[in-house]
């Protein structure tokens, strides 16, 4: 009775120690499953922004080297579905109504020191419609009308951006609108001798030159190179070629 009792003991606690064993290793695993399963760091590519910009470096047959201070040197790929746009000297007649603009310049109203044009887009004058500023920076947001801008770092400096709704002589009207309540406002703009004046024109990649400016769109593969589908030049300004961060590996850029 006494050897029955203790075999049954044993065997007891075997099993004992083998369920704990095994409640152990679930538990593991469990651990493991949870944490895989959490929310994912942000990839590659989840920053905005084009694919790369700054001054060209470099130009070969199909493709180009483009600097800036944040990135080093990205090695930008092109081909004959690429598109280019060039933006080149303009004048005030250029400036037409319906086109897009972004103003420049001091006091209210403004008077302007720069203008650059380009044609609306489907969505209008608004971010990814129709404005691209110049020397490679990304999309400028809208200021209320008539505010102090910093221009070139003047801090007396105002700046306007928006759809142009009357032309004469002297000045323009632009329509800039509010981008928190959608409000658009009338700014008017006086141009005098000293206003320069720039444009977007459809170009190719012989367009492209040591030292302008690019931004570039499309995506980026693990090595940092980018298969640009869009390239977009224009000319360094007295600062050089003002380019923001550039999207991530693996991004694109819509």
């Amino acid at each position: 009775m006494t050897i029955r009792r203790l075999i049954i003991a044993a065997t007891g606690a075997v099993l004992a120690l083998a369920m704990a064993a095994c409640g152990s290793s679930s538990s593991g695993g469990g651990t493991g499953a949870a944490a895989s399963s959490g929310p994912a760091a942000p990839g590659n590519g989840q920053r905005g922004g084009p694919a790369a910009a700054g001054t060209v470096a470099a130009v070969a047959a199909s493709s180009i080297e483009v600097q800036n201070a944040a990135d080093g040197q990205v090695t930008v790929n092109f081909s004959g579905t690429t598109t280019f746009t060039n933006r080149v000297a303009a004048a005030l007649a250029d400036v037409t109504v319906g086109s897009c603009v972004i103003v420049g310049g001091t006091g209210q109203p403004i008077t302007a020191k720069t203008v650059e044009v380009t044609a609306a887009s489907a969505n209008g004058c608004g971010a990814g419609g129709g404005m691209r500023p110049q020397n490679g920076g990304g999309s400028r947001p809208n200021r209320p009308s008539g505010a102090p801008g910093g221009q070139n770092g003047n801090p007396n400096g105002a700046r306007a951006a928006g759809k142009v709704t009357a032309v004469s002589a002297t000045g323009f009207t632009l329509a800039e609108e509010n981008r928190q309540t959608g409000a658009e406002t009338d700014v008017t703009v006086t141009v005098d001798g000293g206003t320069t004046y720039t444009k977007a024109v459809t170009a190719d990649s012989s367009a492209l030159k040591v030292g302008e400016c690019v931004t570039a769109n499309g995506k980026a593969d693990d090595t940092g190179a980018v298969t640009a589908t869009a390239i977009a030049i224009s000319q360094a300004g007295a600062n050089g070629c003002a380019a923001g961060g550039r999207q991530r590996t693996g991004g694109t850029n819509g």
